[in-house]
């Protein structure tokens, strides 16, 4: 079965990133992967347990983009925001990804 993002979320029982904490996503990980490892016959899922690792992968991805945005909001609150991640810094006159790399 082919998984999609919003089945990703599906997994971990949450409808967006911000209602989750670090912690608690890291406990909702180690849970479900013990759960469906392929190993622990009652349960053993091997395509579940594939998919709760890309979607474990996935909301780390989103986590840490989330993050991001909190703080850049709270230290600089007159940058602006895009919607695929990029933020304009006003002072320096550019667009910043927040992967790191400058899109100009």
């Amino acid at each position: 079965m082919q998984y999609t993002t919003t089945d990703y979320y599906k997994i971990f029982k949450i409808e967006k990133i911000s209602e989750i904490t670090p912690k608690e996503l890291i406990k909702r990980y180690r849970i479900l992967s013990q759960k469906y490892h392929p190993d622990h016959k009652p349960h053993g899922d091997n395509e579940k347990f594939i998919a709760i690792g890309n979607a474990y992968d996935y909301l780390c991805e989103q986590m840490n983009v989330f993050l991001t945005k909190e703080r850049v909001k709270f230290f600089n609150p007159d940058w602006l925001y895009y919607g695929d991640g990029s933020i304009y810094n006003p002072k320096k006159g550019r667009w910043i990804k927040l992967g790191g790399r400058i899109i100009t």
